[in-house]
This record gives C-alpha cells, structure tokens and sequence, in this order.
C-alpha cells in the first residue's frame, strides 16, 4: 500500500510577478466587479495578471515591488483626449478674450515661433514644451494623452519615450484662415507627418503612436480634409480635429456651404469610426445623429469652452444617442491646468445645470469619461482604460486621507466632486512606476521645468513677446 498524501496542508508556489498593490480600494471601471474593498492588482511584464480582494490575490503572487495602498484609491491611469503641450508655455496669459481673438493675439504669435524654428531646423522650443507638458501630464495622473502640435521634429519622441507616457502624437494639418506664418509648406507638411509615423511605429513598447490632425473646418481646405481621409484610410491611422468649437466657426461654415461643420465634414467623407471630434458644441440634433451613424467620436473640454466662453457641448444628449464621449484637459492657455478631477467636476456640473437635472451625468458615467471613454475614443478599449487582467498596466493610486475628502460617503462621487490633482500619489504606465510618493522617477522634475521655462522666456521675448520678469520664476 502507498504512503498517503496529506494535501490539505500543501503549499502551492507562489507566482512571481513585477508589481503588487495591496489593501486598496480598487475602482476598477469595470462593470462586473466596480469597486473592490481591500483589494490588489498583480502586475507582471507591463500587464494586469490579477485583480481582485486581499484574500483571493495576497497568497498567490511573490512581487519584486509591494506598493501599499492603504487609504488610496487604486484606479485607471487618466485618458486625456485632447492637449497642446506647447501651450503649456502660456499658462494664466489672457482671460477676456473670445476664441478667435485669443487666436490672433495669444497662440498665433508663439506657434509662429516654433513653426519658424522648425524651418530653419532648431527644435528646442517643442521640446521643451514636451518636457514641460509631459511633467504636468504625469503629476495630473494622465497616462494616457493626445497631444496635438504643430511642427514637431520627431525629436519630440525621445522625451516621451523618457518620461514613460502613452502619447497620441497629432500633427496639426491646415493650409488657410488661419496666419500664414504658421502654415507649413504642404509638401513639407506630408514629409513631417511621414517622419513622424515612422517614428511613433519604432517607439518603447509602442508607447507613442501617430494621429492626424486636421486643425478645423474654417483652416482646412475641402482639397486638404479629403487628401488626410485619404491619407488616414491607407495608412490606417486615425483623424482628430476640432469641430463646431464656435459659433463663428458655425456661422462661417454655414454662409460658405449651407449647411454645420459636422454636415460639411460628412459631405466630404470625413467622419467615422476613426476620428475624434474635439469640442464638438455646436452640434444639432441632426449633427449628433451623423456622430451616431458614423461612429465618430467626442473629445469633451469643459473648462476651456468656459474660458473662452465658447458654448457648453450637449454631452447629455450624445450619450442618450449612444456616442462615445470622453474627456479632455485642452490647452494650458485656455484652461489653465491639467487636472482630470477638475475636468471630471465641470463636466457634470455643466451638464447638470443646462439641462435642469441634478441626474444627468452621475458620478460613474463621468469617471468612465475620462478613463475607459477616452480608451474607447482612441479605439484603445481593449488595452487600457480599467483594470481587467489582460490589460496594460496603466494605473494610479490617488491619497483619500486628506481633510478635503473625508469622510468618505460614495467614492466615485468623492473622486468626481472632492479630489484634485494634488491627491496623485503614484502613477503605473506599461508596468513601470513613473511617479511615487509625488517623485517622479522617470526624470528630473526640477531640471525639466526650469529649463523649459528659461528657454521659452528667452527665446519668445527674442521674438519680441512681452512676458514679466517672473515669467520662468
């Protein structure tokens, strides 16, 4: 007779993995199991293997790192759809401007600086605003962004690749209206947007990937809208643009071809699955129907449509109608900050107050916006935007033990309506650690800032540009 096998008391091995966070509460944006107490996430080679209670992950998973969430919020990694990281250079500049004069005396005179640079082949002053931008964007918990520039060496990868960021890189495509100074020759134009492909298709992990931009309907040519459709159907690489930002923009649009800026856009084959309509607040109920029908997707920006007093986007009614919404930080110039919480905040304010019901936009659906919405916008739903094994591991834990959120009544309303970005404490892009503790590991945050903010003083008051004395305090 065999000996006997006492297997009650076998111990099975534990497995090895990169990452645990631990004793958390874990908001996973995933409808099956939406918030975890106590709970953890098991990271191994840059992707979710586990998420689940203390009791069912502890004992199975042998972590090179152990990150302690006690009293932290464990969440997605923010998505934010729509930025100009060179913008980021005009923080507090104006605030009694509408759009278009905002344009004129505000961006225009600084685009024009790096459209010039780029010409002559110094790209200093992009870089630096990526650096700079890429340093807001971490400390906002964004780990995802697209970013939208104008002409950018593709140098600029490099400093994304460093700080540890996913980044849509968009090249801003236009050709009239606007002041020819920042107009890049056409062909020029295509070559940079080539250059930029190629190099977004060879970057770490395959962090940084390459959009179109088309600027908006009133800078875009009908020659130039339908030549990117074109573009972007052959190589496969999706569009984003502006639309219906302005009343002007909708009454110009109107006078030259009778009909909105989405109805000329869908006249010239533009929409789709793959592009991303950015502002999108003069829309009709006809306009929100194209949306629907052509799966075009929205990129929400709360704070800066207030700024400059633009219009507030019918959010309510795309997402009645089933669009995908998500959400954006825009430009520093118009905003003027990064903060997703706050973004998240407005947006329902806004909603809630324009529609007269206290319902609309509950804290959830928000929250969803500005994670798994903005990965659905990005046609990214399957990689990032909750927490699901098999996903990327891009996450952050957000300190819940300040006086400003506590109690603590419903958490998902807490992180909507109480946080700020001040409450990131750690941030998770592809597995790695990028900040802890507020430390950003990835780079020297001192460094990075002060000499964005030197070079940028000195290069733009070259050019003439009046900035105080304590412009890079």
């Amino acid at each position: 007779m065999g000996t006997a096998i006492n297997r009650k008391h076998t111990k099975l091995p534990m497995t090895k993995i990169d990452i645990l966070v631990q004793n958390g509460l874990v908001v996973t944006i995933d409808e099956r199991q939406p918030i975890i107490e106590d709970g953890a996430v098991a990271i191994n080679q840059g992707r979710i293997v586990a998420v689940g209670s203390m009791a069912e992950i502890a004992g199975q998973y042998q972590a090179k790192k152990i990150l302690d969430a006690r009293r932290k919020a464990v969440m997605p990694g923010f998505v934010d759809t729509h930025h100009h990281f060179l913008q980021n250079f005009h923080k507090g500049t104006r605030d009694d401007l509408a759009l278009i004069e905002w344009i004129d005396s505000v961006s225009v005179p600084r685009i024009r600086v790096a459209v010039q640079d780029y010409l002559q082949g110094v790209y200093d002053i992009q870089i630096h605003a990526s650096k700079l931008g890429c340093v807001d964007t971490i400390k906002s918990g964004i780990t995802t962004i697209l970013n939208m520039e104008w002409a950018t060496h593709p140098t600029v990868i490099d400093v994304f690749e460093q700080a540890g960021i996913r980044v849509w890189h968009t090249i801003t495509m236009t050709d009239q209206w606007i002041s020819p100074e920042v107009i890049l020759p056409h062909d020029r134009l295509l070559v940079l947007a080539d250059e930029l492909m190629e190099r977004c298709q060879t970057s770490v992990n395959g962090r940084i990937a390459f959009s179109y931009g088309l600027a908006c309907p009133n800078s875009c040519s009908e020659g130039l809208i339908k030549e990117v459709r074109s573009l972007a159907d052959r190589n496969q690489i999706p569009i984003h643009i502006h639309i219906a930002e302005t009343e002007y923009e909708w009454d110009n649009i109107h006078k030259k071809f009778g009909t909105t800026p989405t109805g000329h856009l869908h006249n010239l084959g533009l929409l789709g699955p793959d592009v991303q309509g950015a502002h999108s607040i003069w829309l009709s109920d006809e306009d929100i129907e194209l949306y629907r029908q052509t799966g075009t997707k929205v990129a929400h920006n709360p704070e800066c449509n207030m700024k400059v007093a633009d219009g507030i986007a019918p959010i309510t009614k795309m997402l009645e109608a089933g669009l995908v919404v998500s959400l954006g930080t825009d430009s520093c110039a118009v905003n003027d900050n990064m903060d997703m919480f706050e973004a998240m905040r407005t947006a329902a304010f806004l909603q809630k107050v324009t529609t007269m019901d206290p319902a609309v936009l509950p804290a959830p659906t928000t929250l969803r916006m500005a994670t798994l919405g903005g990965a659905e916008a990005l046609r990214m739903e399957n990689e990032i935007g909750s927490l699901e094994a098999g996903k990327k591991a891009d996450l952050i834990l957000v300190d819940l033990s300040g006086s400003h959120m506590r109690p603590i009544n419903n958490l998902e309303n807490s992180l909507v309506y109480c946080a700020n970005a001040h409450d990131i404490q750690t941030v998770i892009c592809d597995g790695q650690i990028v900040m802890e503790d507020r430390q950003i590991m990835t780079l020297d945050e001192e460094e990075w800032v002060s000499n964005a903010t030197q070079y940028a003083y000195e290069r733009f008051t070259a050019e003439g540009i009046e900035l105080p004395n304590y412009y890079s305090l």
